[in-house]
């Protein structure tokens, strides 16, 4: 028996230090002022019927001309209080603001942070940090039960679905995945209109109907559906881009989010509070779940680019598109799910354009809870190491084996370890609001039949099993239903089906893993993988 060794990177240890010393700290445009001039927090931003109420604790009252707290609202992309006050109160121990939230107005409070400046020698002086609203799902009315048929997923084949096409439903799937290009629906043929706070949008009715058939057919058909956001280029929606990302332009698949910009960050906030209020399963249109923002967003430079070196600062870009996203989407649907992307390097690879995933996690962690915490969840893909090698059960070389063990330490998270994955995240800091996991989802795995059909289809049940095996992970989703042609050029023909629409052995295995033949399926795995206690490799949790 492998005992886990508990190890903690030194960029966690350094974050923790800095939640607990706040005073006299700088970070990220957050100003405390030191002890003796005020020690004051924001213990809380939340919304109230239509109000913000923001309350204010101090231990050391900041010196002040004329002894009142002024509470600013700040954009995302905003770096000190400016304007006006949206609120005031006397200075005290603790003081609560209460002002309108505006909700789909032009004075909208919805994604701001605010911050508490006092006025010292006539100069507007912050004694703060910043905070953001934590409860936007309260705005969500009539939110329908998530569709929770259980945890086996299948990203979606576009071209399967509906049109007479029943391949999901013969084969059982219970979570379908799918992606959503962002730059789909600024281009082309903008007549479908959207007011929001104020103005009207205008989004492409072809992008706009693709998506109404997918969605609305995985919901007829009782299939829970996951989105993952994505940030592709254009000419025409170029303002999407973070002015961090414009100089990887046609370098990289994805780009980072831009919420350093008016333009940039309105329309984030518009075309996602879009996409959540259309498929917020209220408009006979079907309901998204499950939204993943980014794409593997450790490994930046291929599939997150921004020419940011420093983690911290990289974290807090992300983590600001990540907050725009959850409060556009809860607060249209307050059963939805929205999840950070992480790829399956947990510790091995790290450097200033590819982050461990592992080492995000504890940044995104860090930010998120100095600037007030929500329940963001885990969307990971645990791909074998290398990611060509389905038997894993054999690993191809003395190397590769070490990449995959049972620590906190280990280089990779895969099938065969996923509960390392799942018994940090069970840890203390990582929890919820709620002190719950956060929820796991595995959004994308795949086995290639490279190594031969069986291979794969025996792959394929194991990890099924290992997540049904494992109370903290909510579903598993295989790549894919069919064989991408871009995929098959780099060894990873993992679809169910080849691209002629022949079924490989793993269609049989995936179609009845978990029915009234999974014993059957579960002990030819076995004996293919040469695993003699089934149990003892589940590794239960």
């Amino acid at each position: 028996m492998i005992l886990k060794k508990y190890f903690f990177s030194p960029l966690f240890l350094a974050a923790l230090f800095i939640s607990i010393s706040l005073s006299g700290f700088s970070f990220f445009n957050i100003k405390v002022v030191a002890a003796g001039q005020g020690a004051c927090t924001i213990t809380s931003a939340s919304i109230s019927g239509s109000n913000v109420v923001v309350q204010v604790s101090s231990t050391d009252l900041p010196s002040s001309d004329d002894g009142k707290y002024y509470l600013y609202a700040e954009k995302v992309y905003e770096t000190a209080p400016s304007g006006s006050p949206v609120a005031s109160a006397q200075l005290a121990a603790s003081a609560t603001f209460s002002f309108p939230l505006g909700h789909y107005t032009e004075s909208s409070h919805l994604y701001d942070k605010f911050q508490v400046a006092v006025l010292q020698s006539g100069n507007i002086v912050p004694v703060t940090g910043c905070r953001y609203i934590t409860n936007p799902e309260v705005l969500a009315k009539g939110s329908p039960a998530r569709i929770n048929s259980g945890k086996k997923g299948l990203i979606l084949d576009g071209a399967k679905i509906g049109n007479g096409n029943t391949e999901s439903l013969e084969l059982g799937v219970e979570q379908g995945a799918y992606n959503i290009n962002l730059s789909d629906f600024i281009g082309g043929d903008r007549t479908i209109p959207f007011t929001y706070n104020g103005k009207t949008y205008y989004y492409d009715k072809a992008a706009v109907l693709k998506y109404d058939h997918c969605v609305r057919t995985t919901t007829n058909q009782g299939i829970g559906l996951t989105m993952v956001l994505l940030n592709t280029y254009s000419q025409e929606d170029s303002f999407m881009i973070s002015p961090s990302a414009i100089s990887g332009i046609g370098k990289s698949n994805y780009y980072l989010m831009n919420t350093s910009d008016a333009q940039g960050l309105e329309n984030l906030e518009a075309v996602v509070a879009f996409l959540a209020f259309r498929y917020n399963g209220q408009n006979g249109l079907g309901q998204i779940d499950n939204w993943v923002i980014g794409n593997e967003v450790n490994a930046k430079n291929a599939w997150n680019y921004s020419s940011i070196t420093d983690e911290m600062q990289y974290a807090q870009l992300y983590a600001d598109s990540l907050r725009v996203c959850y409060n556009a989407i809860k607060s249209n649907n307050a059963n939805a799910t929205v999840c950070i992307s992480l790829d399956q390097n947990w510790t091995q690879i790290h450097n200033s354009t590819y982050y461990s995933a592992r080492s995000m996690l504890e940044a995104i962690n860090t930010v998120v809870t100095n600037q007030g915490n929500f329940d963001w969840a885990v969307a990971q893909h645990p791909y074998n190491y290398p990611m060509t090698w389905t038997s894993f059960w054999t690993p191809k070389d003395v190397e590769s084996a070490s990449m995959t063990q049972h620590t906190f330490d280990t280089g990779y998270i895969s099938m065969e370890n996923i509960d390392v994955l799942t018994d940090y995240m069970s840890l203390p800091y990582m929890r919820n609001t709620k002190n719950a996991v956060r929820p796991i989802l595995l959004t994308e795995i795949g086995y290639s039949d490279t190594q031969g059909e069986e291979a794969q289809a025996s792959a394929i049940v194991y990890a099924y099993q290992r997540t049904m095996t494992n109370s903290n992970i909510n579903m598993i989703i295989f790549n894919r239903q069919t064989d991408s042609i871009d995929e098959v050029k780099n060894g990873l023909a993992v679809g169910l089906t080849n691209m002629e629409g022949g079924r490989k052995l793993s269609f049989e295995y995936f179609k009845n893993m978990n029915g009234a033949n999974a014993a059957s399926y579960i002990n030819r795995a076995a004996s293919y993988m040469g695993i003699a206690d089934w149990n003892a490799a589940m590794y239960s949790r």
